[in-house]
């Protein structure tokens, strides 16, 4: 077996650097003013490098599409059951909202922030950033949203007149809307601390409208 090139006995793989620098000059340019050349070039790298990590520029594409799933959108969308609802001896819709928008906006790193801005610029021409906008930005939110409001109506801790859908795409349009100020604030350098503060208040106002 022959020697690890010396690319690959660091803590971080050729395969890895081509991904994220990538990322970076996709989020940053866009995906169609990026060449090979580009993204290599900037790493020192022959091109041919990169065809022994992927098979071409999409592919690179398509792998960060892949990660955006497996690292935020599979673990952060998981709701439990009614029984847990019940078992709470006082339950505030707002704070479980807020608390959960922490957690998940908490995995939300530098890679995860370039990737929602490499989707917004990519969406109008490439099918498979326009499904990974649908389904992880709009899709999973709203069913998330509104599988959790009927578990909650369940526990009757919220009004059996709800229609579940319908208010889990205001509360799913309210996140968006955060997500979308603070990613344009971050690549701005500027401020957005006070984007959560308004998405809280946003949903204190909407969630009383909620309460039995």
């Amino acid at each position: 077996m022959g020697r690890p090139k010396k690319s690959e006995m660091g803590s971080i793989t050729t395969r890895e650097r081509l991904f994220n620098k990538a990322l970076e000059l996709f989020a940053t340019k866009g995906f169609d003013a990026v060449s090979v050349r580009d993204i290599t070039g900037a790493l020192g790298l022959n091109e041919a490098t990169l065809y022994i990590h992927y098979s071409n520029k999409l592919a690179l594409l398509e792998a960060i599409l892949q990660r955006l799933e497996k690292k935020l959108i599979e673990p952060g969308f998981k709701i439990p059951p009614p029984e847990f609802f019940r078992g709470q001896s006082t339950f505030d819709l707002t704070d479980y909202l807020i608390d959960g928008a922490k957690q998940f906006f908490g995995r939300a790193d530098t890679e995860t922030l370039l990737t929602w801005r490499m989707l917004m610029i990519s969406q109008y021409r490439y099918e498979s950033a326009r499904r990974s906008v649908e389904e992880q930005l709009l899709n999973a939110p709203v069913r998330f949203f509104t599988e959790m409001l009927r578990r909650t109506q369940i526990a009757e801790l919220i009004r059996q007149d709800i229609e579940c859908e319908s208010a889990g795409r205001i509360i799913a349009a309210l996140f968006f809307d955060f997500s979308f100020r603070a990613n344009l604030k971050e690549a701005w350098n500027e401020q957005s601390e006070d984007e959560f503060e308004r998405l809280a208040e946003e949903l204190r106002f909407f969630t009383r409208s909620l309460e039995v």
